[in-house]
């Protein structure tokens, strides 16, 4: 997987995110596969401090790949799908404001995913390619449970809103 160097306010943040997860798959329903559960929480912990992925043009992402190379393209492809991925399951409001439907996220985050999917087996790395793949495959579902997240009594979404004013 394409993860960031981690830190130590990382180790706070994966306890709280799996948390949080879990929580989502109990109120949604969705039992999510062990790689796709901690994918989830990495990507969370990835972005917690990312103020910009709120105003991230999905389609403007998948746009400026042709213009990037090598490792760059396959970091946008994936921070373009991660960010509709957050969009879509932690701020599905966002779509109305750009006047857009909810699936909008949804196709561009697949989008993103499944062009990273096939980037990665064109390079030979199969196994990343076929994460990838499921990723895209399972987008709903991990929407899903971020959608479960958001609607989770307040106390463990003020505890997420908290831990993030405490990092800033």
């Amino acid at each position: 997987m394409l993860l960031p160097k981690s830190n130590s306010n990382d180790v706070l943040g994966t306890e709280l995110f799996d948390v949080l997860v879990r929580a989502g798959e109990e109120k949604s329903l969705v039992t999510l596969p062990t790689r796709l559960h901690i994918f989830l929480v990495n990507c969370l912990v990835e972005h917690m401090r990312d103020r910009a992925i709120g105003f991230h043009v999905l389609a403007l992402g998948l746009l400026d790949v042709s213009a990037k190379h090598g490792e760059q393209r396959n970091l946008l492809l994936k921070r373009t799908g991660d960010a509709a991925l957050l969009l879509a399951g932690l701020f599905p409001e966002r779509a109305l404001r750009l006047q857009v439907s909810s699936a909008y996220f949804r196709l561009m985050g697949q989008a993103a995913y499944a062009s990273l999917a096939a980037r990665s087996q064109m390079l030979g790395r199969w196994h990343r390619g076929e994460f990838y793949n499921e990723v895209a495959e399972q987008f709903r579902f991990l929407e899903k449970v971020l959608n479960a997240v958001r609607a989770r009594p307040e106390t463990e979404w003020e505890a997420y809103k908290r831990f993030r004013v405490r990092l800033t």
